[in-house]
């Protein structure tokens, strides 16, 4: 009775130890932020400490305990202390790893100034990351043979490894990215392409160009000029996808820069706007980037509001949605002929990049904020190097609809088809009715809702417009509702259109009000291996969309929860279980 009372408490102390580890690196891996400043980094340096300390006061209670060794005679003892030392070993192997990781981000941060980002560094990083997932990834044991809160410890420690694993991976392919895009392997340059969420497209209306060039792990943007200054007379050479051209040819995407992302494949839109660069100006560029005024706000976050030419006041993080979109445009006549001088993204980008060059801004934090615009589609990026955009798609990052599970993909996007800017005052709104038969399949039955908020009684203005062609009223809205079904999913009367299948409709709103529309979709055999599955890609707009989500499932039982209300700024994959 004794030597169980004992080796109770060794066990017991050793499982406290191992779960208060547990609970660190818990809850470092849902710090997003504790990479992106000097201080994050400092504390969690020293949560690698303590984890490495109470993984070594657990094996140390485990592996003197004389208690343990004389009931480790027992094969059940011995399985359950054998398991409990080997967690502790791999505990603390995990946060050996963490610390050799965290140096080599650090002496990153440490190297790189401004816009010149140390290659020699990144590669370290690049190696570490690599010899780190190896090593993360052969501590993913089996609890086979353990029991109880031993082996609950082992679960545990394997769900948190694994998410170790997963983002290891993604740093890799990162990496491998990064270095040719900021010129380890030649001078490389990029356009930019500046979009206006207060004209939609898929994306905002590209109003506004600059040029990123980037060699030897430097990089700067230089020019920022209006699209009119690059106007084509004649279509560039590209040719569109079939589908593409059957829904969007009549804007003329390959010939007009407003119109050139109504499609949701931005490495269609890539590809355009490369080749309409080359015919305004017979240069070349090696990829194109897409950002839009919420991306070019995170930016202004880190780097602090800047000057831009022909803005009286300073374009902050705060400010630049009103000031682009909103004040920039008022008291404009509907046919200035200046007004498309007036479009400064491009401007704001420059001059947020140029104050990098003096004004520290922490490497992590402007990754973390990328990777973030990367999500929400507020950052697309195309590259003409094959390697380069297969690795795009692995990020997700290339803008695409169908990198990841097509067949459970939905999108859809809301499209000013007037000529003035009147997104800036319209709210978006979708609820999806997921109903599951017995068979498995799945009738989506998404309603999209349009709020017009412009003011009622403005005079004629760019801003308000009406444009004579579309819209009579100053004020009035025509939309364009375009919705992209699943690959594989019947959607009546639909296209196959960046690789799902798209339909749309349209209407007219005048200030004050809102009209819906309603798109029916079926996924065959949408329940597969006892689950449903659901990826949703936004449109981004300056404001997110409200998303609303019902499922009923008569027959079956359903786990997860049934009625989901959030922002949709990102994309959401959302999974049920469905069980007789």
């Amino acid at each position: 009775m004794a030597l169980a009372v004992l080796s109770y408490g060794s066990l017991n102390a050793a499982r406290s130890n191992l779960n208060d580890a547990k609970n660190v690196i818990t809850a470092d891996l849902g710090n997003k932020t504790l990479l992106t400043t000097p201080f994050g980094r400092d504390q969690l340096q020293q949560d690698i400490g303590t984890v490495s300390k109470d993984a070594a006061e657990a094996e140390q209670e485990l592996d003197g305990s004389q208690s343990l060794k004389v009931l480790g005679l027992l094969p059940v003892i011995d399985t359950q202390r054998s398991g409990l030392i080997q967690l502790a070993l791999d505990v603390e192997s995990a946060a050996a790893t963490g610390a050799t990781l965290l140096d080599s981000v650090n002496n990153l941060t440490a190297t790189s100034h401004g816009t010149t980002v140390s290659l020699p560094a990144l590669a370290a990083l690049g190696t570490s990351v690599d010899l780190g997932h190896q090593r993360l990834a052969a501590l993913n044991r089996p609890a086979s043979g353990l029991i109880g809160p031993i082996a609950s410890a082992r679960t545990a420690f394997n769900r948190e490894d694994a998410k170790l694993v997963r983002l290891l991976r993604l740093s890799s392919d990162t990496i491998a990215f990064a270095a040719p895009f900021l010129g380890s392997e030649g001078p490389q340059q990029y356009l930019i392409g500046g979009e206006n969420n207060a004209e939609m497209r898929d994306g905002g209306a590209v109003l506004s160009l600059d040029l990123l060039t980037a060699d030897d792990g430097t990089f700067s943007v230089k020019g920022d000029a209006t699209y009119g200054d690059y106007a084509l007379t004649t279509p560039a050479k590209v040719t569109l996808p079939a589908g593409t051209q059957k829904i969007f040819g009549a804007y003329l995407p390959t010939e007009q820069w407003p119109d050139v992302d109504a499609t949701a494949d931005f490495p269609v839109t890539g590809q355009s706007m490369q080749a309409m660069w080359a015919q305004a100006t017979g240069d070349h560029v090696d990829g194109v980037l897409g950002i839009d005024v919420p991306g070019v706000a995170s930016i202004l976050k880190l780097t602090g509001p800047v000057t831009v030419p022909g803005i009286t006041e300073q374009v902050s993080a705060a400010n630049v949605a009103d000031i682009l979109l909103n004040q920039e445009y008022q008291g404009d006549s509907v046919n200035n002929p200046q007004n498309s001088r007036r479009d400064k993204i491009a401007a704001v980008v420059k001059a947020a990049v140029d104050r990098m060059k003096t004004e520290h801004v922490d490497l992590d934090a402007f990754a973390n904020a990328l990777a973030g615009d990367v999500l929400a589609r507020h950052l697309m990026v195309w590259s003409d190097v094959p390697k380069d955009e297969s690795g795009l798609l692995t990020l997700d990052a290339a803008g695409t609809l169908t990198s990841v599970d097509p067949a459970r993909t939905i999108h859809l996007a809301v499209e000013n088809s007037t000529a003035d800017k009147l997104d800036y005052f319209v709210g978006v709104s979708t609820k999806l009715k997921v109903t599951v038969d017995r068979s498995g399949n799945a009738l989506v039955n998404t309603v999209v809702t349009v709020a017009n908020f412009a003011r009622a009684n403005q005079p004629p203005s760019y801003q308000y417009g009406p444009d004579g062609v579309n819209a009579f009223t100053p004020g009035q809205y025509v939309a364009r509702v375009f919705f992209w079904g699943p690959k594989g999913a019947v959607v009546p009367s639909s296209t196959e259109e960046s690789g799902l299948q798209l339909v749309q409709n349209h209407f007219s709103l005048l200030p004050g009000q809102a009209n819906s529309v309603t798109f029916g979709t079926v996924i065959p055999h949408a329940v597969v291996n006892g689950h449903l599955r659901l990826r949703l890609v936004p449109q981004a707009r300056l404001r997110p969309d409200h998303l609303t989500v019902e499922v009923s499932a008569p027959g079956w039982t359903v786990g997860g929860s049934t009625h989901i209300s959030t922002s949709w700024g990102d994309t959401k994959n959302l999974s049920w279980s469905l069980t007789r």
